[in-house]
């Protein structure tokens, strides 16, 4: 018997990503506009671009959130009122946490989803929102699994939870280490990340410095749910949401992907170990900072990431753009401007309508001649699936994974 799945809801940051959280199988997607939410650094949308976005999902069946997730000063409640006045009735819920964006939302009859900026921990914590109208509460990612038991069994709310993507080494995003020393408020969005850097420590009193064996004493690895996704499953939790609206499109594409099999083999009965271990084995391909447990089986987090930046074993090198699409030869064209490939390279074509398309040349042709390596200049190549006129092209290049994960003390490849 099937059992009922999880909403999986992706990140859309622009058009790439929307388009390839679309094409992935997600059930819905979450995005801001303009500003007032907290990932100001991703592309993000206009309101004029809002009727495109929520085109595009109601032609796949998919379902729009809003974002609107940061503190709202005084000056700000007018753009609040104006962007939600332009995406009344047009999209599915508002992430929010600020009572003005709360009060504002119930005004207008918009579904409130309640951010995990709030840090609703407790039952008590949900039904005071519920009270407020909001429907749907992200908890605080501080929560354990059996506390989000306990917050669905006696709240009744929709529980929405976060499966895979970055941790933040503080409160649901309350760090001050930005502000302090950027004048970018990670509680407005503008986090510059502090955290992931390396760092020494210095002997006040005489000045002695030392470097520790790991500098990277802040920097939180990823938060990856597939190992245990069945107790998510199975705890009735509602939604499972994927963070990371400022990563690049190739992720959304594959950690949408993988946690869309996950979900349905567990819906169908069907998700074995060897599953687990071949999808885990994808999204190391794509950026992470290693992988953690977050918080679900217990407090603190202590799980850190020795190196700097992403740990994805596959590297994407820019080649060129698309410059026609033969649709009934169902040959692409494209101007190799940069890095060259072979046949039997593997290539990944990114556009704000075609999303994400990986393929593997079986044939390419130059100046009418087939080659087997593509020079700079003009190719074309057999290619089943539709791509657009200046579209991207990357290529893509195995490198090989240095990071295990540990859990629980058992060491996971």
């Amino acid at each position: 018997m099937t059992k009922n799945k999880p909403e999986l809801i992706a990140p859309a940051g622009d058009f790439v990503s929307l388009q390839a959280a679309i094409q992935s199988g997600a059930d819905a997607v979450y995005f801001g506009v303009e500003q007032l939410n907290m990932r100001r650094a991703a592309t993000n949308f206009s309101l004029e671009e809002l009727s495109e976005v929520v085109g595009r999902c109601r032609a796949n069946g998919v379902r729009c959130y809003l974002t609107l997730n940061t503190i709202i000063f005084s000056g700000e409640v007018n753009d609040v009122n104006r962007i939600l006045d332009a995406v009344r009735g047009k999209v599915d819920g508002v992430i929010c946490w600020d009572p003005a964006v709360i009060h504002a939302c119930g005004e207008r009859q918009i579904p409130i989803h309640i951010s995990t900026q709030a840090s609703v921990s407790n039952p008590a914590a949900a039904k005071m929102y519920a009270q407020l109208g909001a429907t749907r509460v992200v908890p605080a990612r501080e929560c354990t699994l059996e506390e989000l038991r306990l917050i669905k069994s006696e709240s009744r709310m929709a529980l929405e939870v976060f499966v895979h993507g970055a941790m933040c080494v503080s409160v649901s995003g309350r760090c001050y280490l930005s502000d302090l020393t950027c004048g970018k408020s990670g509680n407005r969005g503008e986090c510059q990340q502090n955290c992931r850097r390396e760092y020494r420590i210095t002997d006040l009193q005489e000045g002695h410095e030392f470097v520790l064996d790991n500098r990277y004493v802040m920097s939180a690895k990823d938060l990856c749910t597939l190992p245990f996704i069945e107790a998510l499953c199975d705890a009735g939790v509602d939604a499972f949401k994927i963070e990371g609206r400022g990563r690049n499109p190739d992720y959304v594409r594959t950690v949408v992907r993988v946690y869309r099999e996950a979900v349905d083999a567990w819906a169908q009965g069907a998700l074995t170990d060897d599953k687990k271990a071949a999808l885990l084995a994808e999204l190391k391909r794509v950026y992470n900072r290693t992988f953690c447990d977050g918080f679900y089986w217990g407090r603190p987090i202590s799980e850190f990431v020795d190196a700097y930046g992403g740990q994805a074993t596959l590297k994407k090198d820019y080649v060129g753009m698309v410059t026609n699409y033969y649709r009934k030869a169902q040959v692409a064209e494209v101007n190799v401007r940069d890095n060259t490939f072979s046949v039997g390279a593997m290539l990944s074509v990114q556009g704000n309508k075609t999303g994400v398309v990986n393929f593997t040349p079986t044939e390419i042709r130059q100046h009418d001649v087939i080659v087997s390596q593509a020079a700079r200049g003009i190719v074309t190549m057999p290619l089943g699936e539709r791509v657009r006129v200046g579209d991207k092209v990357y290529r893509m290049t195995e490198k090989p994974s240095e990071h295990v994960w540990v859990r629980g003390g058992n060491d996971i490849v």
